[in-house]
């Protein structure tokens, strides 16, 4: 454990040397053991990184394990089973991860960002609310980052839903930012978990958030874009979502208003609209269909909203008239295509649907519709949702 501490104090939390050290060596005390050759034979390290790696001090680490250890903190780092393989997978994986609370099953979870403007407008603070209140109360786990505006509303709101919630931090647990949130700073780990990447005692710097923000998207599903201008740090959120893998949404704003621009932005470029929290947990139906609490979803006015089957099967009855007429495949193509291609029609649906109606991998069914997509039967619509064309 203590020498990943050292590898996370010598080269800083988001370095991508990470992942090389990790394909490289067994462990992080076999790099460590380098240290004797002054890490000549390890070629991908700059002369710089080598410096840094011969000056850092593993005596400091073990004070730092010993002083987080003491306050009842945990330390997960990637030679563990506990450590996220959410987390493990991604560019410039954390080689540290410090923890106050329980992460659970943060590899099966229904897990959203919820990212904004520290300085929203009543509107933005609004919808944080009743996005963070209705994913807590249907069973997601909200993440944010525990900042002051969007972040902070939607964090409160999903604790005051009951729900679970993660917070990741630019500062080391035992830094209490901003100082307003001490209440829930003190409840999160209860329901959920605070982790950060920083060690006890490091200070909100404002280049450890764009570094923390790889994180909230990697932890999970999807992120979601509430309010944010131009460049601002949601967006980079966003950007690490899409590097990712991960779904992007996208709440839409006022276009007289310049915090909309963030997410009108996204929505130009596919994210999926949201409206309320069912707009995103559908994306997720076919997929965690146990795992979300389709009974208790919350309208804007407080009062529990129909399940969205119900609403749409009095206005979509399923043997409707296509309003595009089906092309026949091609001669010789494959069995797979063909069953793919049988269930789709003019109305969009998400791939997941497509996987859990034929009980086939989403991979699998992917890959076909991509097939399909370059023959030119099937359009690729925003969300993961595709169509006859």
């Amino acid at each position: 454990m203590e020498f990943w501490i050292w590898l996370s104090g010598a080269l800083g939390p988001g370095s991508p040397r990470i992942n090389d050290i990790a394909a490289c060596f067994e462990t992080a005390e076999y790099f460590y053991a380098e240290r004797k050759n002054g890490f000549r034979g390890v070629d991908f390290l700059s002369d710089t990184e080598k410096r840094k790696l011969l000056a850092a001090s593993l005596s400091d680490a073990l004070r730092i394990k010993e002083r987080t250890l003491a306050k009842g903190y945990r330390i997960l780092t990637p030679d563990q089973k506990e450590y996220p393989d959410r987390l493990r997978n991604i560019y410039a994986m954390p080689a540290v991860l410090y923890v106050d609370g329980d992460l659970g099953q943060a590899d099966e979870s229904v897990a959203i960002a919820l990212v904004g403007t520290r300085r929203c407008s009543d509107y933005g603070r609004q919808v944080a609310d009743d996005l963070g209140f209705g994913l807590g109360r249907m069973g997601a786990v909200v993440i944010t980052g525990m900042a002051r505006g969007i972040d902070g509303a939607a964090h409160a709101a999903a604790l005051r839903a009951g729900g679970s919630t993660i917070a990741v931090l630019g500062c080391g647990l035992d830094i209490l930012y901003p100082s307003e949130h001490g209440a829930m700073r003190r409840e999160t780990p209860k329901r959920g978990a605070v982790v950060s990447e920083f060690a006890l005692g490091e200070r909100p710097e404002g280049f450890h958030f764009p570094i923390r923000n790889r994180l909230m998207s990697a932890l999970s599903l999807g992120v979601v874009v509430i309010e944010g201008e131009k460049g601002s740090g949601s967006l980079i959120t966003a950007n690490y979502a899409l590097e990712q893998g991960k779904d992007v949404f996208a709440v839409p704003g006022s276009v007289l208003s310049g915090l909309s621009k963030g997410p009108f932005q996204l929505l130009r470029a596919g994210a999926i609209p949201v409206s309320c929290a069912n707009d995103i947990l559908e994306e997720y139906r076919w997929r965690y269909t146990a795992k979300i609490n389709w009974t208790a979803q919350r309208a804007a006015g407080g009062q529990p909203e129909l399940p969205r089957e119900k609403k749409t099967a009095a206005v979509q009855p399923s043997d409707a008239a296509p309003i595009r007429q089906k092309r026949t495949l091609p001669e010789g193509t494959e069995e797979n295509i063909r069953e793919i291609y049988e269930i789709l029609s003019e109305i969009p649906i998400h791939l997941d649907e497509i996987a859990a109606r034929l009980q086939k991998n989403p991979a699998e069914v992917l890959t076909a519709l991509s097939e399909l997509e370059i023959m030119g039967f099937v359009s690729a619509n925003a969300g993961k949702r595709f169509s006859i064309c």
